[in-house]
């Protein structure tokens, strides 16, 4: 008779109206993937006091996350953001998201996006968070932050980065890793000092200076590249990086006093305004002072006389204003003959 009763109440249409939910079934645990940015979890956080919403992205292997804030939050706009991060970190095989317009199986904008770019969108039960519990996770910490910044008066931007720099070097409990390390397979750097400790691969920087040797010697045979013989202490005239009209010279009438020199990063500093430039040797001209002034001045007074020359003194063709020139060698082809 109590178990008619029980099944009779069971049965009736009005109490199971009324009656309290059933409890869950039991948790299904997800298996980590084989590697980082294979599986992705998508959500949107918002709207924030502005308006505007943060777009949440968290890898399953790393738990490294991605926050873009967008004004708008179509179809278009979250393709655009997962083409940037593509760009940045590669190509997932699946996107976990709800089932909000964007991700539905109905938006033909972002289904042509998979098909062309070569993942697939795994869509959540819907009205069950707990499905896409990892953002969802994210989520509650990111708000807390951002509650705190709103009611401290702080930037809630700053904040945010502040607080996912902390979290991608932060040893993760599920892990025991940061998440920024199994992401890039190195500890990133934070503001809490620690040691640096990666495991370099000794032939990618072998690798690494011979293609740049290769790359040097190629670009200055084709720049013609040389040392430049502008030192401490040089007067030089610098190159005019921006030009009035036509008219302009190259070089600025202007001179300056070499004050340093490391390579090509030179210090110059005016003679006339006292300040001072950082320039590229490139840029400067060493000023000479010419062979004829130096002959018409003398030593003793700086006073300039004019050189007294003799009709029977042999001509000097540096004196004279006359270019030496070479003398060419005859081929020897021509030896058996004689020149006229």
């Amino acid at each position: 008779m109590d178990a008619d009763v029980e099944n009779y109440v069971k049965g009736c249409r009005g109490c199971t109206l009324v009656a309290a939910p059933d409890p869950p079934e039991t948790m299904s645990r997800s298996q980590l993937p084989s590697y980082p940015w294979h599986t992705l979890a998508v959500d949107f956080l918002g709207p924030l006091p502005d308006g505007q919403s943060l777009f949440v992205v968290i890898d399953y292997y790393s738990r490294f996350i991605e926050v873009c804030e967008m004004e708008s939050t179509t179809a278009n706009d979250v393709i655009r953001e997962l083409a940037i991060m593509f760009g940045r970190f590669g190509i997932p095989s699946f996107i976990r998201a709800d089932n909000a317009p964007q991700f539905s199986a109905e938006c033909t904008e972002l289904k042509e996006f998979c098909e062309s770019t070569g993942f697939k969108i795994v869509n959540t039960i819907p009205y069950w968070p707990q499905s896409n519990g990892e953002v969802e996770r994210q989520n509650r910490s990111i708000l807390k932050r951002l509650r705190i910044a709103q009611e401290l008066g702080l930037d809630w931007r700053k904040e945010l980065r502040d607080y996912i720099l902390t979290y991608h070097s932060t040893k993760h409990p599920s892990t025991g890793k940061p998440p920024g390390e199994l992401m890039f397979g190195r500890r990133i750097k934070s503001k809490v000092p620690s040691i640096m400790i990666f495991n370099e691969d000794g032939a990618v920087r072998e690798r690494d200076a011979v293609v740049k040797q290769k790359g040097k010697e190629y670009g200055d045979g084709k720049r013609k590249a040389k040392s430049s013989k502008i030192k401490e202490g040089d007067t030089v005239l610098a190159k005019r990086m921006r030009k009035s009209n036509k008219l302009d010279t190259n070089f600025s009438n202007e001179e300056y006093i070499v004050q340093s020199k490391v390579g090509s990063d030179t210090i110059i500093k005016s003679t006339s305004s006292g300040k001072e430039y950082r320039r590229n040797s490139a840029h400067l001209k060493k000023v000479l002072v010419s062979v004829e002034h130096k002959d018409l001045e003398d030593p003793q007074d700086g006073s300039v006389s004019e050189p007294q020359v003799r009709d029977d003194d042999p001509i000097d063709p540096s004196s004279a204003g006359v270019h030496m020139k070479r003398i060419r060698k005859a081929p020897s082809k021509y030896d058996d003959y004689i020149a006229h």
